[in-house]
């Protein structure tokens, strides 16, 4: 089974035991110390002739989607761009938009060379979007495509 099809399994799971009311941050660690936990254990009884095919779009649990909104002023780019840095992490794709007046951007990470955990780093990216006026969420990659497949 792909790991883009088992993270989406676990994480339906978990939403329809514990409701769609739970706070996302508690759902995302839950489902990722689960997925940790299979991956694991599979990777100890699988043969190679079962791992999925190289370049499978799972995702990667070495890269991060980081969306981020708000009202559009000078300065939110090299802001989030600034906090990525310090964190060692490299951008690897980078879209933003501006409607109205209304800022939207969309960052591809490569959290590989990390200082922060995921959770430091999706911290230190709220507080940092607390101080330039936007809201940013950030999620694994594999775990964004898992829960946003149709």
């Amino acid at each position: 089974m792909a790991n883009e099809d088992l993270i989406y399994r676990i994480t339906r799971a978990v939403y329809d035991r514990i409701g769609s009311t739970t706070d996302e941050r508690t759902i995302e660690q839950l489902v990722t110390d689960i997925y940790r936990e299979v991956q694991t254990t599979g990777d100890t009884s699988r043969s190679s002739m079962s791992r999925p095919p190289a370049g499978a779009t799972e995702g990667s649990s070495d890269r991060m989607v980081i969306s981020v909104f708000g009202l559009d002023h000078p300065g939110i780019v090299a802001g989030v761009a600034q906090i990525l840095a310090e964190a060692s992490c490299s951008i690897i794709d980078i879209n933003q938009t501006v409607v109205q007046g209304k800022f939207a951007m969309v960052i591809i990470v490569d959290t590989a060379r990390a200082k922060d955990s995921t959770a430091e780093l999706k911290e230190r990216l709220r507080g940092g979007g607390d101080k330039l006026g936007v809201r940013i969420y950030a999620q694994r990659e594999d775990l964004f495509n898992a829960m946003h497949r149709v």
